[in-house]
């Protein structure tokens, strides 16, 4: 005998909560046991209900029911939360994956989305639909982008001149003679450069020159 998943909804639409019903309806494994119309009724419920899934829809979501959906995710960790988001919002996204939402899905969601969704996060796992992964992946190559660039901020000209060598394959003695500098002069802008953008070797150094377009390629 297969294992039951109990799904309650969040979501004071009647009409809604239907469709969604209707929608999981042949999937014999995925029952819908309750529906409450808010997050604090979601709270209650919980107390009294054993819950795999907890299927929340956000319409106008604020910093309550953020916290609200914190306080959930902390009180009852068993119970994964994957929320309906009307808007693809950055900020809002991130906050509620902090909150501690396991999934999210958006309007563009299909059926078969909203099941894999909830097998995903009731075996563990984080799901996110393609709208809110490019968000994710998104803030993550920014964030990863200013760190680059505050990094590249703290080298001096010449340390700029020879984490360029280094990406370009030259030797110690090589960049000595280049810059009239001595070898012990090149370990010691070599050493300044790793510390301040936090490398550990000299192919780190090589692959952020690349990156930073330190070196033509």
């Amino acid at each position: 005998m297969m294992d039951i998943i109990a799904v309650v909804l969040v979501d004071d639409h009647q009409i809604v909560c239907q469709g969604i019903k209707a929608l999981l309806q042949g999937v014999n494994d995925i029952v819908v046991r309750e529906v409450v119309k808010n997050i604090n009724e979601l709270e209650v419920q919980l107390k009294v209900s054993s819950m795999h899934v907890a299927l929340i829809n956000l319409y106008n979501p604020s910093a309550e029911d953020l916290e609200k959906i914190k306080r959930i995710a902390t009180h009852f960790p068993k119970v994964r939360l994957l929320i309906f988001a009307l808007e693809a919002d950055e900020h809002f996204i991130l906050q509620t994956i902090r909150a501690g939402a396991k999934g999210i899905l958006t309007r563009e969601s299909s059926r078969n989305e909203l099941v894999e969704a909830i097998y995903t996060v009731r075996n563990g796992y984080d799901f996110y639909d393609k709208t809110i992964t490019n968000i994710i992946l998104h803030s993550y190559l920014k964030r990863n982008s200013n760190n680059e660039e505050e990094k590249k901020e703290k080298l001096s000209q010449r340390e700029e001149e020879v984490l360029t060598l280094y990406g370009e394959g030259f030797t110690n003695k090589e960049i000595a003679d280049k810059l009239f500098i001595s070898i012990r002069t090149v370990e010691t802008h070599k050493n300044n450069i790793m510390k301040k953008i936090n490398l550990r070797t000299t192919v780190d150094m090589v692959k952020f020159a690349i990156r930073n377009n330190y070196v033509d390629l």
